[in-house]
């Protein structure tokens, strides 16, 4: 095969099958950036192939990224000629199935908080599962499928959308945030980490200052069901304005704003959280 720098599409017209390891030569396998299969994909990360994709299966097709302009050859030194599957793909758990699309990218997972071997990474756009992995411990590439016009994959990933992840463990979805990238057909991203999302608060709230009485910092905490501008303003006994705080919009969300009153008089303040239509004020004692 001659390859250019990018992408290629080849195939592994033997029958049987060779692991990625075993079939591509030595002296060009550091040039080896990733495989794609059919909803399966692997890279290549400081010599270790990881990922689902495992072996080179004979009829089987392959898109793969090589870093410069080359030849080779599949060493068949190996060769299995097993014609069965050595990809292992554990059933994928009734109610998340998905089609294949002709559009698919995958993004490699390299942690998840409080993941469990056996789990199940779930990809959606928005109620529609488009792509499942199991975890087994190690980075692995969760595919998402796109939408290629074809009625079994409506709803499925567009260009520049961006899929969300969830965790599934002991039969109980929970929602994964993390730097996700955008979609695009035939990529592949690496996800350094996914944690549980946090859910959002139900509604305003000022919580108490901790720590109260303070010197000479205390952290002011307020919940926030909904994107909203935000004052928070101190004020001493008298009512005179001491300082603002914070005077902005903020998303929905926990939030917490330390104030510094080191260049404050010892003595009974009071800071007020305005939140759109929201307004609360709580009493800080400053000791010195």
């Amino acid at each position: 095969y001659s390859l250019h720098a990018g992408y290629n599409l080849i195939s592994f017209p033997n029958p049987g099958n060779v692991g990625i390891l075993d079939g591509i030569p030595d002296d060009v396998e550091d040039q080896f950036s990733a495989i794609i299969g059919e909803g399966i994909a692997t890279v290549n990360i400081n010599g270790n192939w990881v990922g689902a994709l495992q072996r080179f299966e004979g009829t089987k097709g392959y898109w793969v990224e090589v870093q410069s302009d080359l030849a080779f050859s599949f060493d068949l030194t190996n060769l299995s000629e097993d014609t069965a599957s050595r990809v292992s793909t554990a059933k994928i758990p009734a109610g998340y199935e998905y089609k294949q699309s002709t559009q698919q990218a995958f993004y490699f997972i390299e942690s998840v908080e409080n993941i469990e071997i056996g789990n199940w990474i779930l990809a959606y756009n928005g109620n529609e599962v488009i792509g499942t992995r199991q975890w087994q411990g190690s980075i692995i590439d969760v595919p998402a499928m796109g939408d290629d016009g074809n009625e079994f994959t409506r709803g499925y990933m567009e260009s520049g959308g961006i899929p969300t992840f969830k965790l599934l463990r002991d039969g109980e979805l929970i929602d994964l945030e993390g730097d996700i990238p955008a979609f695009e057909n035939n990529q592949l991203y690496i996800v350094a980490n996914l944690k549980e999302a946090q859910s959002l608060p139900e509604a305003f709230s000022l919580d108490r200052a901790y720590p109260n009485p303070f010197n000479p910092t205390t952290t002011i905490q307020f919940d926030l069901p909904e994107d909203t501008n935000v004052l928070l303003e101190v004020y001493d006994i008298s009512g005179i304005y001491i300082k603002e705080l914070h005077n902005n919009k903020m998303e929905a969300g926990y939030h917490s704003i330390i104030w510094n009153a080191d260049k404050n008089a010892s003595g009974l303040y009071f800071v007020r959280l305005q939140a759109g239509s929201f307004h609360r004020t709580q009493k800080l004692m400053l000791i010195k």
